[in-house]
């Protein structure tokens, strides 16, 4: 059966990396949405709190009940308020108009937009905002915002720091017990230091993946294992449309992986290639996908970039469509 592995070692050394540079594991935000990006979410939070993380984000409230009661901070970034809202959870607030629909108690952290003009309310209305907030019964305990190009060199992350600065600015006014968090994984190991007021939301590079520090490793190696083996002979073809043909005698296997596990379809076009190097062989199928014969099992990759990069794509979308069913393995 197809299997994940990962690695504490690297999870580990990636998170006191992390850690280091925002100034301690108590000023890191990690955010598990969408099953850690992919990796195992019940598998790796229990590391990060072993390490003294003890606030995470999530997605919404669903991923949130499921790790309810390991840290004391967990904060849920896409919730659409409807009057659920448990008191042991903190929400972001994405929408002033839906500052109502909240349950008279909840804790929020407002986002803020600061030009990436997705979520968020103005720098204008936050003084108003606040005031609603609290006189709807709310908790606001925390301002935050997203960068829109923390990973461009352009000026855009500057022009979007500088206004958050600002922000920062009124909320001390209106209360001086605010959190302030925006920088993502990006941010951090983009600047030569966090801000002393901030924590900060650490995405993917927890699992190895970031372009501003090569010492990162990564978390997670996706293996498949033997289904059948036979040898392909001149002129033969495999799988779907005959899109692969041997021009020699050639041994062959396939293995337990496909596209209804979450891998990108490979049409049999071009050399997507294996961890070891070896190509897949013709249309990869729902179940399974061909290559040469090399074993009783193969890492089909351990470092999504290769498979990123051979479908355009960004790491993030690899990672993040791996079947939850795949079983995940800490080793």
């Amino acid at each position: 059966m197809a299997f994940i592995r990962l690695d504490q070692k690297a999870y580990e050394h990636n998170l006191t990396l992390l850690a280091k540079k925002a100034g301690g594991f108590h000023r890191l935000i990690c955010v598990f949405k969408n099953n850690a990006y992919g990796h195992g979410v019940k598998l790796l939070a229990p590391i990060a709190k072993s390490l003294g993380v003890n606030f995470i984000a999530l997605k919404n409230q669903q991923e949130a009940l499921e790790l309810q009661g390991l840290f004391p901070h967990i904060l849920i970034l896409s919730h659409r308020p409807n009057g659920d809202e448990k008191t042991d959870f903190i929400y972001a607030l994405n929408d002033k108009e839906d500052l109502h629909k909240f349950k008279k108690g909840t804790s929020l952290h407002l986002a803020i937009d600061t030009g990436m003009h997705r979520n968020g309310i103005s720098l204008d209305e936050l003084e108003e905002v606040y005031q609603n907030a609290c006189d709807l019964g709310l908790k606001v305990e925390g301002i935050f915002t997203h960068f829109a190009g923390a990973d461009e060199y352009d000026s855009s992350f500057f022009v979007q720091k500088q206004k958050f600065q600002l922000a920062k600015e009124k909320a001390r006014k209106l209360s001086s017990n605010l959190l302030f968090h925006s920088h993502n994984s990006a941010a951090l190991l983009r600047c030569e230091s966090l801000d002393e007021d901030e924590l900060c939301r650490v995405g993917l590079a927890q699992f190895g993946y970031s372009e501003y520090n090569t010492n990162l490793q990564k978390v997670l190696s996706l293996y498949a294992q033997k289904l059948s083996s036979r040898v392909l002979q001149k002129g033969q073809s495999v799988g779907y449309g005959g899109r692969f043909s041997a021009s020699k005698d050639i041994a062959i296997s396939t293995y337990d992986l496909g596209y209804a596990d979450g891998l990108f379809r490979f049409d049999g076009t071009g050399e997507l290639k294996l961890a070891n190097g070896e190509k897949l062989l013709g249309r990869m199928s729902m179940d399974s996908f061909s290559c040469r014969d090399l074993g009783d099992e193969v890492c089909v990759f351990n470092d999504a970039r290769v498979w990123a990069n051979f479908f355009h794509t960004i790491e993030y979308e690899i990672l993040v469509k791996l079947s939850p069913l795949i079983p995940r393995i800490l080793c």
